[in-house]
């Protein structure tokens, strides 16, 4: 029986073999994230380095953008899997007929302690309100992104006529600089430019919380890829989805931890982050955290209607 003698030594051998020879770890799933390289997209720096994307079986490669569009472009170009995106332009890209699709939330704005769209004016200032911005010029990253929409937002709510103000696009970095030199008469500043922001030691004074206009909580920024790729790496993106929820709630919870791995990714000194107030990081996805963007774009005429949320964010992300 020569058939039964070779199962038997196959056997034996079998229960001879060291546990685990022979079976292999699938390679983890190489993915190519965009980030902008600040506390606002942060997330993908702390998952990479605590070992959140590992254990989800994801080998991240995260390329640096300024450039909140190029990050846009290279996600539709397919030369990035997964970016990060601001409502505003996911919506307009909606608009537009580009397959974007949101799969997990980024940085929450949060009413009581704001990181972002924080209007500031020298402290002689005689500027107190909207309205006294009328003829003045003011300061912002970008004509197509919350920060400016906010601001707009703010000056009509109290009292000013925003379309009587000229907007001129700077970076983040030089806006203390502009307001300080008389150059704007206010600027849409986050915490790290300006970390005293709104502290009795700051040398400029805090006019307002501009994003408070626009909703007290929402999602100005989201994780988005398109919905073919989507489609064809379920699993994948299911793991980011998961890996960005465990992030999150480390991340809230270990700013001076996280202000050491920012900092190594970065180079922005960890004073300067010990001094700010960090970003919170939302740890739950909904249509009505992001809808506050759609409606304030449209009410601008950045995008032609408002529509609802849902329609931007992946099944995936709401199962």
């Amino acid at each position: 029986m020569p058939g039964f003698r070779a199962l038997i030594v196959a056997l034996l051998l079998a229960a001879l073999a060291p546990a685990g020879a022979g079976a292999q770890q699938p390679a983890p799933f190489k993915l190519r994230v965009a980030t902008i390289p600040s506390d606002i997209g942060a997330e993908v720096y702390y998952a990479k380095d605590m070992g959140f994307f590992a254990r989800a079986g994801l080998d991240v490669e995260i390329t640096p953008i300024t450039n909140g569009a190029a990050i846009s472009s290279a996600v539709a170009s397919g030369a990035i899997d997964i970016g990060y995106a601001t409502g505003t332009n996911v919506a307009l890209a909606h608009e537009k007929g580009l397959p974007f699709t949101v799969i997990a939330p980024a940085n929450l704005h949060v009413g009581a302690a704001p990181t972002a769209g924080l209007l500031a004016v020298t402290r002689d200032s005689t500027i107190q309100s909207g309205k006294d911005l009328t003829g003045k010029v003011v300061a912002v990253t970008g004509l197509t992104g919350i920060a400016y929409f906010a601001a707009r937002a703010w000056i009509d709510r109290t009292g000013g006529d925003s379309k009587s103000v000229r907007y001129i696009e700077l970076p983040l970095s030089e806006m203390t600089t502009a307001v300080r030199e008389g150059r704007v008469a206010t600027a849409t500043m986050d915490v790290l430019g300006d970390p005293l922001i709104g502290k009795p030691e700051d040398t400029l004074r805090l006019l307002a919380n501009s994003f408070n206009a626009v909703a007290p909580n929402f999602l100005p920024s989201m994780w988005v890829a398109t919905a073919p790729w989507v489609a064809a790496h379920p699993v994948e993106s299911k793991a980011f989805i998961a890996a960005m929820h465990e992030t999150a709630l480390w991340a809230n919870a270990h700013h001076r931890e996280s202000a050491a791995i920012l900092t190594a990714y970065t180079k922005i000194p960890a004073d300067t982050l010990q001094a700010a107030t960090r970003v919170t990081y939302a740890t739950v996805l909904t249509p009505q955290s992001i809808q506050p963007n759609i409606d304030v774009a449209a009410k601008y005429g950045f995008l032609q209607a408002s529509f609802p949320a849902r329609d931007l964010i992946s099944a995936l992300a709401l199962r």
